[in-house]
């Protein structure tokens, strides 16, 4: 019973799976953070506060720490494709917070 078990959540260790949540949960922190910081205001309001404050890369490198908690979670239940799929997105991540530091300093 418990090898059934075992068989059947082990087929969710997939690149795309590792990929997914990678991006998902980013997505569902920036939201909590938003709810969180800011419920009186406008959407467009936010994000042209965020924008004029400089937040966008603070917003980023926090959706980024969920990331590298879900990676060492698969890497500690020894799913290595999803895992691989994890650091994918976390990579793609870190790179636009890089371009996005770069852009506004150039402006």
């Amino acid at each position: 019973m418990n090898g059934n078990i075992i068989k059947r959540i082990g087929k969710y260790n997939t690149l795309l799976t590792g990929i997914t949540a990678g991006i998902i949960l980013p997505v569902a922190v920036y939201f909590i953070l938003y709810f969180a910081s800011v419920r009186d205001v406008r959407s467009t309001l936010f994000s042209n506060l965020r924008i004029a404050a400089n937040i966008i890369p603070i917003l980023i490198s926090h959706c980024i720490i969920p990331n590298l908690l879900l990676f060492l979670i698969f890497t500690g239940i020894n799913w290595m494709q999803a895992a691989k799929g994890i650091l994918g997105s976390t990579i793609v991540l870190t790179i636009i917070l890089f371009a996005v530091k770069l852009i506004w300093h150039i402006l």
